[in-house]
């Protein structure tokens, strides 16, 4: 990562930067007896606050009392002299934001491993009476599959202002909790909100309160307005409990451990709101989002809301003002790289194959294609929290069953038409198109989402996908050739 430095810093021999932030820099470094070491080191400015300092000292002796094997706990701390640090385990590895950057959502058991290391890390740090204030993607490692919290944000600590005068944040508001956003008095089911936010980024790889200014991710965010409707509908009843805007309607950390314990991909989520309270943390050291200004002529025309330059305690609900909704957050940019490594791919070429088998026997292939689609309809019917009544579900099926038909038919019968193609061959590119209607016509979603869920459960990771892709490649390469030479 970073240059080798090899200073010495105490008993402690850093070894190379590994972060940067606003409050200060993370080193590898290494103690007394070798063993590797995160070192994070206040910035000259920083540790010129003496009051900052006071009150980052008794975090510490706080978060020392913290013990659990998904927490990287605090080892060491030196606050006194001219160059402040803390040490923490090391843990190699990469975030959980960079890995769903990177290769896409969490495939469904990794999502309910997360969620369920998460809410024992959450446990840990509740009983130890601290509050992370400040989990998120970023601040979660995944070493072995298994999640590991690596910080507890300083940032308020050392200046309480979430929101300068020139706009920027520090921070990432779409993992805040709704009453650190208003200042309100924040407890222990802050940390539940941020908790359900980050596994929701993880199972889906979209911010949960959807994109654009900051302001209106804040807005939704104290509005209840997730994105929870993309969420796997297992996972939906656990999210939505822990989003409560109000903190007494969340269960608390062991509740939200014991229903982790009990997702289940193939079935529902639990439901079970309970409530919980509070103390103060520490924060990280990693460099911390920024959000630049944008003219105040763009500005949405709602009152913004603000984040308080004091954490006391006061209200801020029942006066203020009626808001409109901000404008709809600009859609997700299609991230081709990420849909290459994902699961989605590999549904992509099944699809294909099916098309060209479908060209080559329109008939099997066709029905094989529409039983398919039932089939997978059925299924996303049962798993969903909110059903339809089934005979409305069965009136959709028929009908995009019908759209589908139609589809094809229209399509194969304008290229005879016009000449290209042969009563027979027409026939045949009718059914591939027949085939491709029952994935991508308008109601056909839930087709989509159950298939995504099958694909998720059946290639649990990274390497599964790529090994499906580069069996498939060749498979639906094959298949395609075959489908146009028999065209022509």
């Amino acid at each position: 990562m970073g240059a080798q430095t090899q200073e010495q810093l105490g008993p402690y021999r850093m070894i190379r930067k590994i972060g940067e932030g606003g409050m200060g820099v993370a080193h590898l470094g290494l103690d007394a007896a070798g063993r590797e070491v995160a070192i994070k080191v206040l910035h000259p400015h920083v540790a010129a606050d003496l009051k900052a300092r006071d009150r980052l000292f008794r975090e510490v002796e706080t978060m020392r009392r913290v013990r659990s094997r998904f927490v990287a706990e605090v080892l060491d701390a030196e606050l006194a002299g001219g160059k402040p640090y803390v040490v923490t385990r090391f843990a190699p590895g990469r975030t959980l934001e960079d890995t769903v950057l990177t290769q896409g959502p969490l495939a469904a058991h990794e999502v309910v491993t997360l969620a369920q290391g998460l809410a024992q890390a959450l446990v840990d740090i509740h009983e130890a009476g601290v509050i992370h204030r400040d989990l998120k993607p970023s601040n979660v490692m995944l070493v072995g599959g298994q999640p590991l919290v690596i910080d507890f944000g300083i940032a308020h600590l050392v200046d309480a202002a979430r929101l300068t005068a020139t706009g920027m944040v520090v921070g990432t508001p779409g993992y805040l909790a709704p009453e650190i956003i208003r200042a309100s008095h924040v407890t222990q089911a802050a940390d539940v909100h941020s908790l359900a936010s980050t596994v929701f980024f993880a199972a889906t790889g979209l911010p949960p309160f959807g994109t654009g200014t900051f302001e209106a991710v804040c807005y939704n965010t104290m509005e209840g307005r997730s994105q929870i409707d993309k969420a796997p509908a297992w996972l939906r009843g656990w999210l939505s409990n822990a989003l409560q805007v109000d903190p007494t309607a969340r269960p608390d950390a062991r509740e939200l451990l014991r229903t982790a314990r009990a997702l289940d991909p193939a079935s529902g989520a639990p439901r079970r709101p309970d409530r919980t309270q509070a103390m103060d943390t520490l924060s990280d050291l990693l460099p911390p989002v920024t959000y630049a200004t944008r003219p105040r002529e763009e500005r949405p025309a709602v009152p913004a809301p603000t984040l308080s330059s004091d954490w006391s305690e006061h209200s801020g609900q029942s006066d203020q003002p009626e808001r409109r909704r901000p404008p709809a957050p600009p859609a997700e940019p299609f991230d081709l790289r990420r849909f290459v490594h994902g699961s989605g791919f590999v549904g992509l070429l099944m699809l294909v194959i099916l098309m060209a088998l479908t060209v080559m026997n329109p008939v099997s292939g066709g029905l094989g294609a529409a039983a398919l689609a039932l089939a997978l309809r059925a299924a996303d019917h049962y798993l969903a929290e909110d059903r339809p009544p089934f005979s409305t579900a069965g009136l959709v099926a028929v009908g995009h069953l019908l759209l589908s038909v139609a589809f094809g038919l229209a399509a194969g019968g304008l290229l005879h038409m016009a000449g290209r193609l042969n009563a027979g061959h027409a026939e045949s590119l009718g059914a591939g198109l027949f085939t491709l209607g029952l994935f991508v016509l308008p109601g056909a979603a839930p087709v989509r989402r159950a298939a995504s869920g099958a694909l998720a459960r059946i290639l649990p990771g990274g390497s599964a996908i790529v090994v499906s892709t580069a069996v498939l490649g060749p498979i639906t390469l094959i298949a395609v050739i075959v489908a146009v030479a028999q065209m022509f």
